[in-house]
């Protein structure tokens, strides 16, 4: 062997292949630039493994969180193109950490009212194109901020005058305010049981304090130095101030590993103005989700301050508080006062955005950490024979503001949703028509599939999530304080508002039995009408319709389509959500007192019943905090679990933390970056070049948000394939403002080719409808919908029943690789 060949086999590992037969290429011959096939997964956590189809792989790029892997033997293909003519090599990028890395994430469920609120914050209205191929957010090119929130409206060239950036900027700034109004509430939350349950109306109850001893730090010791009520509050505050700093700590944890990943720098070149996914910074979320946390964390340390400051004012302005204390009293109304213009402060910061305040975060916060302190050395100031009766003052009625509050936000943002959604014209007319493919290549007409091809809900998902979030924020919040009271012995009573609240929760019991019922009737019912269907579909004259393989095909046929279910599902339990919270209002303030306690004189009957409600109101709500929580380790451990609510879990966790920074963390802002940096690298080694996006599920979203963040040049060197992708249908519909028809249209238009593959069983993936005249000859990425399962009964090639696959396996279906290999064919390198 000579020693070039030797040279060789080294750089190869040092293993010595033999010298293959080869044809001699010609004295023109030149080695074609090799062609890479980048795959994304889905849902579920798919291990590169599983995606390479081989257990000993190369990690390329990455960490142990998210990395691209290849196999053993094509790591150095790059030095050798000609072995991979006609092919192309295959690179697994892995992300299912990030959202699926440690079971502790199960307790980011319980954080769901913040995740609610955040998705309605990307959920708003598309605004109108504009006649001209120009910015559709002309501001979004604004260099001073690289963060997500500054998708904001408002920009240098004066175009936030107009009405519609105005109404952009109302609805943003609203959102933002009911997501601080929930960080109140979950802080109000703590505060009811530590203050008000434990430190006020317990410690003044002999026998709960006897039944309760190892609670004495908090009751009071038995007249120990922080035996009086002041000082006990002050006490009891820690414990709202420790959740506070946990959720604090746990944001910035995050935010160091997420949102403070800058992604690569890179030339945009002079294209198109970019649309609202194109902007640089949008996957950069450091300094916005930063401020925002400062923000929340200075609503929430008002929010104690408040709760230890009124009872003690109330102290010492009334009938109890003696004449040597009206300096005392002076001196917690300058407090009052010192609190609300603070309060105000955040207001307005909050409303104006990140980046917008009249004095930065840590400015606001330090001001408040000082009244915090002197509320504190307010409340601990001596004050003898000083009784607690009842529930701590104030609680009532600031939870009753704030739930109105609530209410009231929410229905300016359906106002401000429509008055955008008015002005917006119909959308691009794309024939939903569909038939049910059969192996042989004939079809039958269905239309039943996918869903209409405008935004769910008429472009109110907005306000509509807001609302459900709100509304399971105040379900924790009640269901925690009656739960409470009721383990720490009778006599105690949670805030009536709460309690209502709580009582009005036993309501979804036959609610979700009703929702239950009618999906589970619309499932039998289609699976009868798709039954002669799929006979003709799979030209089977001769087998009945009554069948099990007929009913299981038309059943899972039928499954598919509850998907479009979902937004009326999201409208109901709003709807839900918006009367308990006006029923509990009315109900609290009207009688000012529990309907337990309303209907104590009304008979047995109804006060047993009532009864009831409460106790099964504070049931049901932790047993829907623990089945949360339940769920999240099991979907850790069980593959089929994830499966199962991972879409769900990844459609929340996808969007940045623009809204709220205490959601649960935004997983994109590190796979869209990965990906978007490994194109780039990949593609500038060798101008010759091109790279097939090969994803599947929430990848398909991974995959055309890094499309669109990078510059058209290197655009113009990537394919996309997609199977069984939710962009139009899930993303499309309740998104439309940042993943809408046009910004489709405009992905179609700027790569060379997309091809998106689908199945009519497919619960989650779908057409993706872009309009016809984007495509040229073509008439849009969709191919037509792939035949699942490929044989009806046992066939030569399939002597045994091919299961239903749904939503996955896309990659086993043999049109799927007709169809990459179609894909690759087009790629070719000139």
């Amino acid at each position: 062997m000579d020693d070039e060949a030797a040279g060789r086999a080294a750089e190869r590992g040092g293993v010595i292949l033999p010298r293959q037969r080869t044809d001699e290429p010609g004295p023109g011959f030149r080695v074609p630039a090799l062609r890479m096939e980048l795959l994304v997964h889905g849902v579920g956590g798919t291990t590169p493994e599983t995606m390479l189809d081989d257990p000993h792989l190369k990690q390329m790029t990455g960490d142990t969180v998210s990395g691209t892997y290849r196999r053993w033997q094509d790591q150095d293909a790059e030095r050798r193109p000609a072995d991979y003519r006609g092919n192309a090599v295959l690179e697994a990028y892995s992300w299912a950490r990030l959202t699926s890395g440690a079971a502790s994430r199960a307790f980011w469920l319980l954080l769901l009212p913040f995740m609610l609120v955040n998705l309605a914050h990307w959920m708003r209205p598309a605004e109108p194109e504009p006649s001209e191929p120009e910015p559709f957010e002309s501001e979004s090119a604004e260099p001073e901020s690289a963060e997500p929130e500054s998708a904001e409206p408002g920009s240098a060239d004066g175009s936030e005058n107009s009405p519609d950036r105005r109404d952009r900027a109302l609805y943003e700034a609203l959102v933002r305010v009911i997501a601080g109004s929930l960080t109140v509430l979950l802080t109000a939350a703590a505060c009811e049981i530590a203050l008000d349950l434990l430190a006020w109306q317990c410690a003044a109850d002999g026998r709960c304090v006897a039944q309760h001893s190892w609670l004495v730090f908090v009751l009071g010791g038995h007249g120990g130095w922080w035996g009086m009520p002041g000082r006990r509050l002050v006490v009891a505050a820690l414990v709202p101030l420790a959740m506070l700093g946990v959720l604090g700590r746990l944001s910035r944890m995050t935010w160091s590993s997420y949102e403070a990943v800058r992604p690569m720098d890179a030339e945009r070149g002079n294209g198109p103005e970019p649309i609202e996914m194109e902007r640089d910074g949008f996957w950069y979320g450091e300094a916005a989700v930063g401020r925002l946390r400062l923000l929340h964390l200075a609503a929430g340390l008002l929010t104690v301050a408040w709760a230890v400051l009124v009872p003690v004012l109330a102290h010492d302005l009334g009938a109890d508080g003696s004449a040597g204390l009206g300096v005392a009293a002076w001196t917690g109304v300058v407090l009052l006062a010192a609190l609300v213009a603070l309060g105000a402060v955040l207001l307005v910061a909050l409303a104006a955005g990140p980046g917008r305040e009249l004095l930065s975060p840590r400015a606001q916060l330090r001001p408040v950490l000082g009244v915090l302190a002197a509320v504190f050395l307010y409340a601990a100031w001596s004050r003898h024979g000083w009784l607690p009766t009842g529930e701590l003052p104030g609680v009532q009625r600031g939870l009753a503001a704030l739930v109105a509050a609530q209410v009231v936000l929410v229905l300016a943002l359906g106002v401000v949703a429509w008055r955008m959604t008015h002005r917006q014209p119909s959308p691009s007319p794309v024939d939903p028509e569909l038939t049910i493919p059969a192996p042989d290549g004939s079809t039958v007409p269905d239309s039943g599939f996918g869903g209409p091809n405008g935004a769910a809900l008429r472009n109110l998902t907005g306000p509509v999530t807001a609302m459900l979030g709100c509304g399971v924020g105040g379900l924790f919040t009640a269901g925690a304080a009656l739960f409470t009271g009721q383990r720490l012995g009778s006599g105690l009573q949670a805030a009536p508002l709460l309690v209502w609240a709580a009582s009005g929760a036993t309501l979804l019991l036959p609610v979700l039995l009703v929702v239950g019922a009618r999906l589970g009737r619309r499932l039998v019912r289609t699976a009868a009408s798709l039954r002669p269907q799929v006979l003709a579909a799979y030209d089977e004259p001769g087998t009945s319709t009554d069948s099990a393989r007929t009913g299981q095909i038309a059943k899972a046929l039928s499954g598919a389509r509850l998907t479009e279910s979902a937004a009326g599902l999201l409208a109901a339990f709003a709807a839900l959500a918006g009367v308990l919270s006006v029923v509990a209002l009315v109900g609290s303030l009207a009688v000012g007192r529990s309907p337990e306690a309303v209907t104590a004189k009304d008979g047995m009957v109804l006060s047993h019943f009532t009864t009831v409600l409460q106790n099964l109101g504070g049931w049901l709500t932790t047993v829907l905090v623990l089945g949360l929580l339940v769920l999240g380790l099991k979907a850790y451990d069980s593959l089929t679990t994830r499966r199962s609510v991972g879409i769900i879990w990844d459609i929340g966790t996808f969007w940045p933390r623009a809204a709220h920074p205490l959601a649960p963390p935004c997983y994109a802002e590190r796979a869209v970056p990965d990906i978007e940096a490994r194109i780039r690298a990949w593609l500038k080694g060798d101008p010759g070049r091109r790279l097939v996006l090969s994803a599947h599920s929430q990848g398909t979203v991974l995959a055309a948000a890094a499309l669109w963040q990078l510059d058209p040049e290197t655009r113009s060197r990537v394919a996309l394939l997609t199977y069984g992708s939710p962009l139009r249908r899930l993303y499309g519909r309740f998104f439309p403002a940042y993943m809408g028809p046009e910004k489709l249209a405009r992905l179609e238009r700027d790569v060379p080719r997309w091809d998106n593959l689908f199945r009519l069983t497919d619960p989650i993936g779908g057409p993706v409808r872009v309009p016809a005249q984007a495509s040229g000859p073509q008439t849009g990425p969709d191919l037509p919908p792939f035949p699942d399962p490929v044989a009806f009964g046992r066939t030569q090639d399939d002597p045994i029943l091919v299961p239903i696959r749904a939503h996955f396996d896309y990659r086993l279906d043999p049109r799927f690789i007709a169809a990459r290999d179609a894909l690759l064919r087009a790629m070719s390198a000139p």
